[in-house]
């Protein structure tokens, strides 16, 4: 609530003087012990963090920068294969191994088709049997990818996707990656972290969901959009009981999909990395934004929609 003029300090800021709170008492020194030091270097220790779609590119940096926060981490594909679709990997237990030798932490592989209810609760089922709980979920599955999977068209891509066109069962195939999946598994530890009273989501959007044009992407723009709006209204939801939810939402990222996606209108010059804003990102930035949100850094942040496009958008959304 806003300030309202020509009022006493209590009814202009909405409370009354009797019920103010009292201003916090002053932290004390930071880094000044071992702990200190420990919690600003590894935020997470003793957290468990499952970030779904993590068999490569921007799921697999999130892996690493949660894991390198100190969180024990659990990869996700939908085969233990998965890393081999773009050939950035043999196993799902090899990405985990790699997380974990990068990040000096802990990663266990898990895989499953998440856009099935059963399938989500045994993904999680063997999370809490190794670590007992889940503390933050990053839910970076979906893709504009229809029923034939990645290794049809271009990078699994429907061969149309406009509003009037798309078969209905890419339509609901896509529905199913980018929302279906996303709301199974929210609500599978949303409750734990009820009863808790305590909890970090990350839900992964995109800036397809706030064009109309959507780059002749139709049915992915709108899975996205659906899902920004399910964030927020997830956020609302779990306000009460502290549980932050918020929603990365990307740009172009030099992922080897995009690059495959994007192949016939990338901008040869935005593909350096050269410190400037006008160029493709790296999946690092994502996960170190993604990461941010994930600890107590963000805590009076909820229910936002945090663009990482290095400005392509600038408009309300």
């Amino acid at each position: 609530m806003g300030c309202l003029p020509g009022a006493s300090v209590g009814i202009r800021c909405g409370f009354s003087i009797a019920s103010a709170p009292s201003a916090p008492p002053p932290d004390r020194p930071r880094g000044s012990t071992m702990e200190d030091n420990m919690e600003q270097e590894r935020p997470l220790a003793g957290q468990v963090a499952w970030v779904t779609g993590s068999s490569r590119g921007l799921g697999r940096a999130m892996a690493q920068e949660l894991c390198r926060l100190g969180a024990n981490v659990a990869v996700h594909g939908t085969r233990p294969d998965s890393p081999k679709t773009f050939g950035e990997g043999e196993s799902m237990q090899q990405v985990a191994d790699d997380v974990a030798a990068a990040a000096g932490g802990e990663a266990m592989a898990t895989w499953g088709d998440i856009t099935l209810e059963g399938e989500v609760a045994r993904v999680a089922g063997e999370i809490r049997g190794r670590w007992g709980r889940i503390d933050v979920l990053v839910c970076c599955a979906g893709g504009n990818i229809g029923t034939g999977g990645t290794g049809v068209g271009v990078a699994g891509m429907p061969e149309t996707d406009d509003c009037l066109n798309i078969s209905l069962d890419d339509l609901q195939r896509v529905m199913d990656r980018n929302l279906m999946s996303a709301i199974l598994c929210c609500r599978e530890v949303a409750r734990e972290m009820m009863d808790r009273k305590s909890g970090r989501i990350v839900t992964v959007g995109s800036i397809a969901g706030f064009s109309g044009a959507a780059w002749k992407q139709a049915t992915y723009a709108v899975s996205k959009a659906a899902l920004h709006h399910y964030t927020r209204c997830l956020a609302e939801q779990l306000r009460p009981y502290n549980i932050n939810v918020n929603c990365a939402v990307p740009g172009g990222f030099t992922t080897e999909r995009f690059l495959r996606i994007a192949a016939d209108s990338l901008q040869e010059s935005w593909l350096v990395e050269d410190g400037t804003l006008e160029r493709y990102g790296q999946p690092q930035e994502l996960a170190e934004v993604v990461g941010f949100l994930c600890t107590s850094a963000s805590r009076y942040i909820t229910g936002q929609l945090i663009r990482v496009d290095g400005g392509l958008q600038t408009h309300p959304g």
